[in-house]
């Protein structure tokens, strides 16, 4: 009876480190970008390596601990897609603004790379407005 439950748990935690690891890699890609081009710092580097490496590690943790002779079933899929969907419902919910939060998160995902990749050096800093024209920013 507790089977199915302890399946949809490891597939809860498995999702959640599946994104976590997908999500610190983003960022290693980008803070490595951004090293290379000396527009960011060591630190910056180092934090997503950390933010990918840990999730990664208790993810390959948690699937040492899972019994390998078995096959995952139904209840570890539902529990596996559950976080991913919590996301999503995130995403489209409405802010104060009116907007969707996934609009404003993918807004500050983009500025934040902008900030770690430099776009705004060349330009004079154009405020956040890379791209339309405005201060001499093309």
């Amino acid at each position: 009876m507790a089977q199915p439950w302890i399946d949809f748990g490891m597939g809860l935690l498995a999702g959640g480190l599946g994104l976590s690891v997908g999500w610190g890699l983003f960022w290693l890609v980008i803070g490595t970008v951004g090293y290379v081009r000396g527009t960011c710092s060591q630190h910056v580097l180092l934090n997503s390596l950390a933010g990918s490496t840990i999730p990664f590690l208790m993810l390959v943790a948690l699937a040492w601990l899972w019994d390998s002779s078995r096959v995952p079933g139904l209840a570890f899929a539902c529990g596996l897609s559950v976080m991913p969907l919590v996301l999503v419902a995130f995403g489209l919910r409405r802010a104060p603004d009116g907007q969707l939060a996934g609009v404003h998160m993918i807004g500050g995902v983009r500025h934040l790379m902008g900030t770690v990749l430099g776009a705004h050096q060349e330009c004079g800093g154009c405020g956040g407005e890379h791209g339309r024209g405005t201060r001499g920013c093309e």
